[in-house]
């Protein structure tokens, strides 16, 4: 939990960085707010959301949206040729302080699993994107929704070796 309070509180303040209204917003909005305005705020604000869920309980939820901005920031950061600077580093920090422990426990379950990043998938499909133009950088986007749709191939035809994986590490299997 104190981990998860770190990242947001990471989040919030690498965001102050950009001048974008998302980043002065997100430390009033709430969790509903967030939601619904995902299509248009900054990739970055989907992991916040998937930080605040996981903390709250809500593992499922935490794992969908964590996705969803995963999906996002890869976009961006392969659309715009990112080679540096803040989104960089703010994406890696995420993955790090929000992805990691969202995934350890999503992976829990194969089946939880494999939904959320088909959720996270469908969810990005039928919405716009206006931080990045899906249209003008198609072939990107394909790239980056192809990685996901091998990692729920990969997951799908070894769950036992990744639930021993897991037992041996130590880490629960739901």
């Amino acid at each position: 939990m104190q981990r998860l309070l770190v990242a947001l509180t990471l989040c919030c303040s690498l965001l102050q960085t950009y001048p974008a209204r998302a980043a002065e917003d997100l430390n009033t909005m709430t969790s509903a707010q967030i939601e619904a305005q995902a299509a248009s705020l900054h990739p970055s604000a989907l992991y916040v959301l998937a930080a605040r869920l996981l903390a709250e309980g809500k593992g499922q939820e935490a794992a969908n949206w964590m996705y969803v901005g995963q999906i996002r920031y890869r976009f961006l950061l392969s659309a715009t040729g990112a080679d540096g600077g803040n989104d960089r580093a703010l994406f890696s920090a995420l993955t790090d302080q929000v992805g990691r422990p969202v995934n350890e426990y999503i992976a829990g379950d194969a089946d939880d699993w494999v939904e959320a990043m088909r959720w996270a998938l469908a969810w990005d499909e039928s919405h716009a994107n206006a931080l990045t133009p899906k249209t003008a950088h198609a072939a990107e986007l394909a790239e980056v929704r192809r990685g996901l749709s091998e990692l729920i191939a990969q997951v799908d035809t070894r769950r036992e070796e990744l639930r021993q994986q897991r037992r041996a590490n130590g880490l629960e299997n739901r």
